[in-house]
């Protein structure tokens, strides 16, 4: 019995503990030697394959195709390691198939040839690419669900857009006898077509990269870039609302609606809504005060939703805003103060204009309507907007609105 040098270990020990199958045939491919795990593997007890045929362990339908297998080998022999793109099968004593992976040697003995094989079960392998391959099925039903989700905004985008062109030349069309019509269109088309391009181009990158992560381990990566076109989507969204805003308010098809109104109440329902938005560690506080107004509900939200979402976008990451309501004689007056890059003396001025951009503020996503969206809006409701502000000290909104008791 051969024992390893130093070890006291025995061939035997090896070949009975070995985590492979192994199995020795003759020429004739009788089965002369086999090791517990080979049993184990095909559920036959110790010693009963001895003296069996090879084709014993080898599904019935592949048996006639293994025999001249094996006499083609014998005369030939030559080592083969295991895989080598080959999907086998064994088969049990109970008759069930399973898949296994072989490797060949051979050895010779008093003029005889012996093969030697060492097996593996991979049915765990087998189950294991199955389940992702189901996994693949998966994301390939997600993607095409999300592709035809993005065809489908894609198309109420192509809408929208279509409808602003209409606008767009409805509003030039009204304002053909006004002062500066030109510099007017030159800026509308300046900017909506610079403000489309960024969001476009995220969601058709976004699309594209996701389409390559068809793995489950990329589904944090999946996950990145649907929020990306989630996010570009509603800055399109927001886009069209102001474009589509003012051009409303230009040819006079907007009027306010007031009916008596809780302030308090309407400002927090926006605060509730427009915290969904804020940026990491930023937090809104709001300091209530209870008036009733005779009011338009969907304007003052608008106003509300408009300067909230100026706070969050100028101010950094963990900055406070502010929202409090004062009684101040005739009017009650809402502020609302952020940490953000502040406003400077010279661009105070022109604050309130038609798609200008402070110089600090240039490089940030925005049409430039927004603020003189709002002040049309607070016209229609007899109110009105003042600013105080510093550069990098921040910026404070106030928005006047007359107490008008209802009746």
């Amino acid at each position: 019995m051969t024992k390893f040098a130093g070890q006291g270990i025995s061939f035997e020990t090896i070949f009975n503990h070995v985590n492979e199958g192994v199995l020795i045939v003759d020429e004739e491919g009788v089965i002369v030697l086999s090791n517990p795990k080979l049993g184990e593997m095909f559920r036959y007890d110790d010693k009963e394959l001895y003296g069996r045929k090879v084709e014993v362990l080898i599904p019935g339908v592949l048996t006639r195709r293994h025999e001249e297998y094996r006499k083609t080998y014998t005369k030939n022999p030559v080592k083969r390691p295991m895989g080598r793109n080959m999907t086998l099968h064994g088969m049990r004593k109970d008759g069930r198939e399973f898949p296994i992976e072989i490797s060949l040697s051979y050895y010779h003995s008093e003029g005889a040839v012996f093969v030697i094989a060492f097996i593996i079960d991979i049915t765990d392998r087998f189950e294991q690419q199955a389940r992702i391959e189901r996994m693949n099925g998966e994301l390939k039903s997600l993607n095409e669900s999300l592709e035809k989700k993005v065809a489908e905004r894609t198309l109420v985008l192509k809408e929208a857009l279509h409808e602003l062109e209409i606008s767009r030349d409805d509003l030039s069309q009204a304002l053909e006898n006004e002062k500066g019509l030109n510099e007017l269109k030159s800026r509308f088309i300046s900017t909506a077509s610079h403000e489309f391009r960024t969001p476009l181009s995220t969601i058709l990158s976004s699309v594209s990269l996701i389409q390559k992560y068809t793995q489950s381990e990329d589904q944090e990566n999946r996950e990145r870039h649907i929020l990306k076109i989630k996010n570009a989507v509603s800055g399109l969204t927001e886009i069209l609302n102001d474009f589509l805003s003012l051009g409303k308010l230009e040819e006079g098809k907007m009027s306010a609606k007031p009916a008596a109104h809780d302030i308090f109440v309407l400002i927090r329902d926006v605060v509730s809504d427009i915290n969904s938005i804020v940026r990491s560690g930023q937090s809104i506080t709001y300091n209530k005060g209870s008036f009733e107004l005779m009011i338009d509900k969907q304007l003052l939200r608008n106003v509300m939703f408009n300067l909230l979402s100026n706070a969050i976008k100028f101010s950094p990451e963990g900055a406070e805003i502010d929202v409090h309501v004062d009684d101040e004689g005739e009017d009650v007056v809402v502020a609302v103060k952020d940490q953000g890059i502040g406003i400077s003396e010279a661009d105070m001025k022109n604050l309130y204009g038609r798609f200008f951009r402070g110089e600090n503020a240039i490089a940030i996503p925005g049409t430039g309507l927004g603020l003189n969206i709002v002040t049309k809006y607070l016209e229609l409701m007899q109110g009105r907007i003042t600013c105080t502000s510093a550069l990098n000290e921040g910026t404070i909104f106030y928005i006047h609105l007359p107490k008008t008791k209802s009746n």
